[in-house]
């Protein structure tokens, strides 16, 4: 394979975005005719939401993340071909790093606001894809904007990284179209696996952050199956926040993480509101999700 092979392919996965939003779109028209959506104004805010944090992507790509991009590749360590077992290597590097981040999403409070965004609908559906924050692109892009310093070419990570975000899309397909694919679990991370994720259940929290591979949650022990006795419950623990409202999922988080900074007594204290995990709190260092998992596994036993 050589550069204008991939360049050919690249240009074949353009068009995948607008499938991937006539997808969300059926599935949502779908569901919303047998009645099985509860919240429809979700899906709205969901595409505006996906609409909005295009823009930035749009108008800064080429400078923020293929320039950066190419200038790593130019100063690379390694010398790495277009090889079939290259092809395998960079998306199991892309997928770790997913990985990687998407746990730091969930473990450090203000990079919660970006990403809790996404996890703010409370019915699942493949419009919940769209449902990101409009500053994402301070977080998404470090996925994958480093991986040209080890060698590999942009352009592979340009081909990797759509189809891995298409495999991440099907993942959020409704319960009623697919259930448990219990043999896959082991290997993938199915939509039931990641159902789970988007849980608000306690013994579900922070769980099965991989978004192809379910090797590395099982590695760093943060997999959990769904239960069969175990309804799951969509959401983020939040009594306040309308998941129907543009404005209390993109901006709601950012304005409570402001009001616990300005009223911190002490400057570390500020900084640990930043950086410390969602729950935490200087009065009595609050209950964080570890807590409330191992509480919620008490009970059960």
């Amino acid at each position: 394979m050589n550069i204008a092979s991939i360049e050919e392919i690249m240009g074949q996965l353009q068009h995948m975005s607008v499938i991937v939003l006539a997808l969300m779109i059926v599935e949502w028209g779908i569901l919303i005719v047998t009645n099985y959506v509860e919240r429809k104004k979700e899906g709205v805010v969901s595409i505006v939401s996906y609409l909005l944090q295009s823009i930035p992507y749009f108008l800064l790509s080429k400078v923020l993340i293929v320039g950066t991009m190419f200038l790593l590749y130019e100063n690379r360590f390694f010398d790495i071909g277009f090889q079939w077992y290259m092809w395998i290597l960079g998306y199991i590097l892309y997928d770790f790093t997913v990985f990687f981040v998407h746990y730091l999403g969930h473990s450090v409070r203000f990079l919660w606001c970006i990403h809790g965004v996404h996890h703010t609908a409370e019915d699942m559906n493949l419009t919940v894809v769209a449902r990101g924050s409009i500053f994402d692109i301070f977080l998404t892009p470090f996925n994958f904007i480093w991986l040209p310093i080890l060698g590999f070419h942009p352009f592979m990570i340009f081909v990797i990284e759509p189809i891995a975000r298409l495999y991440a899309t099907l993942t959020h397909i409704n319960e009623k179209v697919i259930g448990k694919e219990k043999w896959l679990d082991k290997i993938l991370i199915t939509p039931s696996i990641h159902r789970v994720h988007h849980a608000k259940n306690h013994i579900y929290l922070d769980r099965n952050y991989g978004e192809t591979f379910s090797i590395w949650d099982r590695i760093f022990k943060t997999f959990q199956k769904e239960l069969d006795n175990e309804k799951i419950m969509y959401g983020i623990m939040h009594d306040k926040l309308n998941s129907e409202s543009f404005s209390d999922v993109q901006f709601l988080m950012w304005k409570e993480l402001w009001v616990d900074v300005k009223n911190a007594p002490t400057f570390s204290d500020k900084i640990k509101y930043v950086f410390m995990p969602p729950g935490w709190n200087h009065m009595d260092g609050g209950i964080m999700a570890k807590e409330y998992r191992d509480k919620a596994r008490l009970e059960r036993s």
